[in-house]
């Protein structure tokens, strides 16, 4: 659990919920502050979550974020520009969110003199072949370099944006559901999932990555899943495969093969440490969502009617 005054950045998203529910749900001893720019996000969560404050603001203003950082025992940093093919076409604002933002919030943490922060990363940012992964990579360079920590994982199911429920949208409106390629995999959690990692970030050795052992699936076990859940079963046509879209790899990396010298194991966790720790004796196995460990389909299903209502 995390105790204290937390506040969280981007914190009215799909992460930013799903902690503030657990915190609820598990009676923990913390108070939230939630730093967002959409109003209307901010008043339907603050609806849910009366007992959180909830501030305007943007992550590159460095006096906003400095003041209300101000009497906060740690900080999640979770605002970031996420969407990939927006990535491709808009890769100043990326930069601008994702790399000066961060810095931003970094630099404000290490003037108020911040002992805890843990920042949101994604699998994207390992070997990264798109804007998105490649401003995530540069976060976590920065994150390291302040002295703070980070976490990596793969894709939250049921998260904004993501695919799970945009492919439910596709069948409420069309009965069937597109797939960019049948056999594409990426390494799939719950909200649960997520958030214990982020609990355990806060504990890992100061520049550390935190990242999850993996579990992965087929993106055509995902529509069949998602199909089931929509109480449909699979017939010809359900399911229309459409190609893959710009910045998109066939598979996805945690952890890539030079970042594994200087990749430690604990309890059901990794913890990749900063550039300089490498220990070329030692080496795990690769952590590639075609290798990792398959989700069932009764598994997937399960996670997706759980996410329900995040």
């Amino acid at each position: 659990m995390l105790k204290g005054n937390i506040l969280i950045t981007g914190g009215t998203g799909y992460l930013g919920r799903g902690i503030l529910r657990r915190a609820q749900r598990d009676g923990w001893p913390a108070k939230f502050t939630i730093l967002s720019r959409d109003e209307e996000k901010q008043y339907r969560c603050a609806q849910q979550f009366p007992d959180a404050r909830f501030v305007l603001g943007d992550i590159t203003d460095l006096g906003r974020v400095q003041n209300l950082m101000v009497g906060h025992d740690a900080v999640i940093h979770a605002a970031a520009a996420k969407f990939i093919p927006e990535g491709e076409f808009n890769v100043d604002e990326f930069a601008r969110v994702n790399v000066i933002g961060s810095g931003t919030v970094l630099h404000a943490a290490r003037t108020v003199h911040m002992s805890s922060l843990v920042a949101i990363s994604t699998d994207k940012a390992a070997q990264p072949v798109n804007t998105y992964g490649i401003t995530k990579a540069l976060m976590e360079r920065l994150v390291s370099e302040y002295g703070y920590n980070a976490c990596r994982y793969g894709n939250v199911i049921g998260s904004t944006g993501s695919v799970v429920p945009v492919m439910r949208e596709q069948f409420r409106k069309d009965e069937c559901i597109r797939v960019t390629d049948p056999d594409m995999t990426r390494f799939w959690m719950s909200i649960n999932d997520a958030v214990d990692t982020i609990v355990k970030a806060f504990a890992a050795p100061k520049g550390s990555i935190t990242v999850p052992v993996p579990r992965a699936a087929r993106m055509i076990d995902i529509a069949h899943a998602v199909l089931e859940v929509c109480g449909s079963e699979f017939e010809a046509g359900r399911i229309q495969v459409v190609g893959k879209r710009p910045g998109e790899k066939q598979h996805e990396d945690l952890i890539t093969h030079y970042e594994l010298y200087r990749t430690k194991a604990y309890d059901n966790f990794y913890a990749i440490m900063p550039p300089g720790s490498e220990d070329y004796t030692r080496e795990l196995p690769t952590m590639s969502s075609n290798l990792a460990e398959p989700l069932s389909r009764p598994e997937l299903v399960q996670m997706i009617r759980e996410s329900e209502g995040v």
